[in-house]
């Protein structure tokens, strides 16, 4: 304190003799007095920046010369906390006098060089140097290394070191201006919590009961029973609202009495607390009354009161009724009304009722909407996602909506909107503070499966989803393996016009060398197999054959979203078309496709329209908790003449998720679990009056990476049917989760065989996929990491065969796969 009091005076004694100082320098005429500055320098920076300065003093340039501007700015500098001593000095700007030119020669702080900590043996050095705050080539300061004790204290006190003692003191070499900064910690011994007793509560709630309230445990396999005085405080304020949420309004902790034993060997406490209760008597609900309430009528301020009358009297549903009387008021503008409650008791009877008092005020209107925190993104991307506009009334349903809108934006980590009073009665400013997370991702995946095509294959993208900030998509993405590569690039503005409506373009090149193609040498019409089989066997690998092919297209698609109070409703559609070149051995082999034999050396267009509806109700769309979508994708391929590819393709999607429970654990930690059901049905068709189907490419892949998680890659399927259901555990929001999934896919070569499925029960056409793993939720790096086990039914055996793809198994005799890939919507 001694010392902080110096520093003050230090400063106050400069500011003062300073500018005595600076007339000094020139002659006894104050010249410098009403001239002009026209510019700011210093000298004796080393580790300061000169841009960082030159910021902070920039708006005094062209400002005449005073004696309180000086001292203003002398005031900044030092607020800096970067300098130990600034020495001004005023230069003529030009041989008249005419000018002014501010110098300030500085010395800076001394850089830290080094930190070490002593005395800590019970807490290891990484874990106290990302507790502070400095860091190696830091200027330090009182104040920081105040900050630092206090933080470090603060990780002592959490695991129960109660008498711990930090003192930071920092060694000072003048030659470099570097000082070695030191921790010296006094541990003390650890406090145990071995017991909690409850004295008082014999007549209505258990011991049991009562732990169950309490964050503070004793000592067990499952808890370090570590004793935090702030956590005792909340428990108490927990048992309390326990007794008054069963009607026992008078209830309290009035006394907590903490006795320690030592155990000198271990060197521990060992803590026993006693918490004594008053219970008093139960109460019931008599009701509650309004006054002054003029906007609404007092039947329609009771349509917000859920408690009923005569029920045991419950303090959290009388606390969120009356919430619902305040937010009917502000959700409609009302924010500058005063509301007050007042408890009436009847001893007698153990009833206690409410008079709630409405002081009624106009309605607020938004003088300003302030937007704060936004470096990269432009105030208008952010305006658009708010709907309330300078003028409107307050209503809080629509703040909640900008809310949502701008984290589903995924530019942003905070978005806190704050009310200030305007600049008259019935104004209000809204200021909505923003912190950006990074919107460029770059995504890797890899899936390792068994197969007999090449078992690893890849995806490489970037995007940046607020490119320059204004809010449109732009990136690159390719995906790899030995038998097919493509690249893309794409760019997407999201907000045509300033409307909810979408445009899109895109440039895609793909090779793809695609085997297993039936063939037909005989030209007889009829697939070549091995002799003695029959059409309906599998064909032999001998009488297959291989094409590769070059894809090059170019694609736009436009779209309008409609935001309603019941979700949101899209619409969109897009156009690809392109060119497609097919090569393969035709001295050799001739395709039983009509349309491969057509595209064997030549160039052929293709062509694909496509439209989309989707009704979505998802809270957070990249990592939701609740909500569901619904969507479906019509796709038509092959309307140009000659077209390289004709079908009709359509998906059905549906997803819903349910948040099971969401038990505060820490003031940083939620333990939380959100059940998630998907399925999707796809099928692909013959267009009217177009070419046969090309199931081999233009059919479904279930690639063992999205669908059919662990399994071999399989292609050509003319119908497919995907099914999961996951139960997700964050372990960091919207970051980190485990998550524990069972996959089952269904991929049929033809309609036909999907009917038996359902016709006959072939319930060995799905492939079944039981796993658990990590998986990152941050839509930045969407990585994925698990432990799957496949396993089918046999229907030869009527049992389960845990070992379907023996011989492609990562791990062998477990019969266990190890999957990497990325977490990313197949389906948007």
């Amino acid at each position: 304190m001694l010392k902080r009091t110096f520093n003050v005076l230090h400063i106050f004694i400069l500011l003062t003799i300073l500018p005595l100082s600076l007339n000094a320098q020139q002659s006894d005429e104050e010249w410098y007095l009403g001239k002009t500055i026209i510019d700011i320098r210093f000298t004796g920076l080393d580790t300061v920046s000169s841009t960082e300065l030159s910021g902070l003093v920039r708006e005094y340039i062209s400002q005449d010369f005073t004696d309180s501007l000086f001292y203003e700015i002398q005031s900044k500098l030092y607020a800096l906390d970067y300098f130990e001593l600034i020495i001004p000095s005023a230069n003529k700007g030009d041989d008249a006098g005419n000018t002014v030119i501010l110098e300030f020669d500085v010395k800076e702080r001394p850089v830290i060089s080094d930190i070490e900590f002593v005395g800590n043996e019970r807490i290891r050095r990484g874990e106290l140097l990302d507790t502070i705050l400095l860091k190696k080539g830091d200027m330090i300061n009182q104040t920081s290394i105040k900050l630092d004790e206090s933080a470090i204290l603060d990780l002592y006190l959490e695991k129960g070191f109660l008498d711990a003692v930090v003192k930071g003191e920092d060694t000072k070499d003048q030659e470099s201006n570097t000082s070695t900064l030191v921790f010296t910690i006094e541990e003390g011994t650890q406090t145990k919590i071995n017991e909690i007793e409850f004295v008082g509560n014999d007549k209505y709630v258990s011991d049991n009961t009562l732990k169950g309230q309490m964050s503070t445990k004793t000592q067990s396999i499952f808890n370090k029973g570590v004793f935090q005085e702030n956590k005792l405080e909340e428990d108490k304020r927990a048992i309390e609202q326990y007794y008054h949420d069963r009607g026992y309004i008078d209830a309290e902790v009035y006394n907590v009495e903490k006795s320690i034993v030592t155990d000198e060997e271990k060197n521990i406490n060992f803590l026993k607390i006693t918490l004594y209760i008053k219970e008093g008597e139960q109460f019931t609900y008599g009701g509650i009354e309004f006054t002054g309430n003029k906007i609404y009528t007092t039947e329609e301020l009771l349509e917000q009161v859920l408690q009923q009358v005569g029920k045991v009297y419950n303090e959290s549903k009388f606390l969120a009724d009356y919430q619902r009387i305040s937010d009917l008021y502000y959700e409609n503008g009302y924010i500058f009304n005063t509301i007050s409650r007042e408890e009436k008791r009847d001893e007698q009877n153990r009833t206690v009722s409410h008079v709630v008092t409405i002081v009624e005020r106009d309605r607020a209107h938004i003088e300003n909407i302030i937007i704060q925190g936004n470096e990269k993104t432009k105030d208008h991307v952010i305006f658009r996602e708010i709907p309330l506009e300078v003028g409107d009334v307050f209503n809080k349903t629509k703040i909640l909506q900008a809310l949502n809108n701008l984290y589903n934006t995924q530019y942003f980590s905070v978005v806190e909107p704050q009310t200030f009073e305007g600049s008259a009665q019935g104004l209000m400013d809204l200021v909505i503070n923003v912190e950006e997370g990074k919107t460029s991702d770059i995504i890797f995946g890899i899936a390792i499966s068994g197969g007999d095509g090449f078992p690893i294959s890849g995806q490489v993208s970037w995007s940046d989803r607020n490119f320059l900030g204004y809010g449109q998509t732009f990136g690159v993405e390719t995906k790899f393996s030995p038998d097919s590569q493509d690249i893309s690039v794409k760019f997407t503005e999201p907000r045509l016009f300033g409307l909810r409506w979408s445009g899109g373009v895109n440039l895609t090149y793909s090779h793809v060398s695609q085997d297993k193609i039936k063939r037909d040498n005989d030209g007889d019409g009829v697939p070549d197999n091995a002799p003695g089989t029959s059409i309906d066997d599998s064909i032999h690998e001998d009488y297959l054959m291989s094409y590769q092919s070059h894809n090059i297209s170019a694609g736009v698609s436009t779209g309008y979203t409609w935001v309603t109070p019941v979700g949101r409703f899209g619409l969109s559609t897009g156009i690809q078309a392109g060119f497609k070149y097919l090569t393969y051995d035709a001295d050799v082999y001739r395709p039983y496709s009509s349309s491969i034999r057509s595209n064997y050396g030549t160039w052929l267009p293709t062509d694909r329209w496509w439209t989309k509806a989707s009704w979505d109700m998802r809270d957070i769309i990249y990592d939701p908790s609740k909500g569901f979508v619904l969507s479906e994708t019509f796709t038509l391929a092959g309307t140009l003449p000659s077209s390289a590819s004709e079908y009709i393709k359509s998906v059905s999607r549906f997803d819903v998720y349910f948040t099971l429970f969401d038990l505060p654990v820490s003031e940083s930690f939620n333990f939380k679990s959100v059940l998630k059901f998907h399925t999707a049905l796809s099928y692909l068709a013959q267009r009217p009056g177009g070419a046969p189907l090309n199931i081999e490419e233009d059919g479904f892949y279930a690639d063992g990476m999205f669908l059919a998680r662990g399994w071999s890659p399989v292609s050509g399927g003319q119908v497919l049917w995907d099914s999961n259901v996951e139960l997700r555990f964050p372990i960091v929001k919207s970051i980190l989760s485990f998550d524990i999934f069972l996959d089952a896919v269904g991929l049929w070569g033809t309609k036909d065989e999907f009917g038996d499925f359902f016709r006959q029960g072939n319930y060995g056409d799905i492939k079944f996929s039981l796993g658990a793993g990590l998986r990152l939720a941050n839509p930045q790096f969407p990585f994925s990491l698990y432990l799957v086990k496949k396993f089918k039914y046999d229907e030869t055996t009527g049992g389960i065969d845990w070992k379907p793809e023996a011989e492609y198994d990562t791990f062998g005799d477990s019969g266990l796969d190890l999957v990497i890939s990325f977490g990313i919507d197949i389906y948007q």
